[in-house]
């Protein structure tokens, strides 16, 4: 942890000469984008969750126009995610066989997701939106009746496998679905799925659910690339604000995934995990 804290020191040191000159962006308002970035990187990494719920508010105080928001969030959380999973698949925290078989119906489902969004009316969007969240809360009320289950009894008992993998797939798929249209993490859909129908321990879900989100967000910002490149959409406004947001979750995901060594941290995962999500749905709605 210490070599994380010490590169983003050098990090701000060598950036803070260039800020307000070759890039756009006060000093001030770099730190506290910073400091917001560790913040949501360590709740993200911790719960699973997306942090569109908290970046996109945010930037739109910022003057970030909604639509920009959301892509600079996705930027973000590609810089976040992306650290947190190296550090879940070198602990082993991952499920590699699970991961496996979801990602190909996860980037079909965000592929699909972001071509129709060039065809389906907004006014569309928000009728899916409560599809979505629907669906999500009905994923929350079966974890929040799973709460009196010790985690360390449901790690005794292997994952489901055959059958519940291929009745996986539509989840997985459409979920992403909602990833590529709406820029909603599939994590919110993935891991309570996993939690409760593949009989995961809430740590192994986080950590193969944000592994599985990351390489589809990855594969977003690809597609995202191409639409640029055949002048269909331009790069997000606000640009300049990735310089403090990746850097603020990379370390702030380092230290998510960090605070899964505690047993106390551990056995309360699942209750934060729930609490944001019903924190999202809420401001989702809103």
């Amino acid at each position: 942890m210490l070599f994380w804290l010490a590169l983003d020191g050098v990090y701000i040191a060598v950036l803070s000469q260039y800020l307000g000159g070759r890039i756009p962006l006060a000093f001030t308002e770099f730190i506290l984008v910073h400091l917001l970035g560790v913040v949501v990187g360590t709740m993200v990494m911790f719960t699973g969750l997306g942090a569109g719920m908290l970046w996109i508010p945010v930037l739109t105080v910022l003057h970030i126009r909604p639509s920009e928001a959301v892509s600079i969030s996705i930027f973000t959380q590609i810089a976040g995610k992306g650290a947190g999973s190296i550090s879940y698949l070198v602990g082993g925290k991952v499920d590699l066989k699970i991961a496996a078989r979801f990602i190909p119906m996860a980037l079909i489902g965000v592929t699909i997701g972001y071509i129709s969004g060039y065809f389906i009316p907004q006014e569309y969007e928000r009728v899916l939106l409560y599809i979505f969240l629907l669906v999500a809360g009905y994923l929350l009320m079966q974890m929040i009746q799973s709460l009196n289950e010790p985690e360390e009894k449901k790690a005794l008992r292997p994952p489901e496998q055959g059958r519940s993998m291929i009745k996986s797939w539509p989840v997985v798929a459409v979920s992403s679905f909602f990833t590529g249209l709406l820029s909603i993490g599939n994590t919110d859909w993935i891991i309570p799925h996993m939690e409760q129908k593949l009989n995961l321990p809430t740590w192994k879900a986080v950590a193969t659910g944000l592994f599985i989100m990351f390489i589809t967000i990855l594969f977003y910002l690809f597609l995202v690339c191409m639409s640029v490149w055949l002048d269909y959409r331009a790069w997000p406004q606000g640009a300049p604000l990735l310089f403090a947001t990746c850097s603020g979750v990379v370390l702030g995901g380092q230290i998510g995934v960090r605070l899964t060594r505690f047993a106390w941290f551990r056995k309360h995962q699942k209750h934060a995990f729930i609490l944001l999500l019903a924190v999202s749905m809420i401001h989702l709605l809103w």
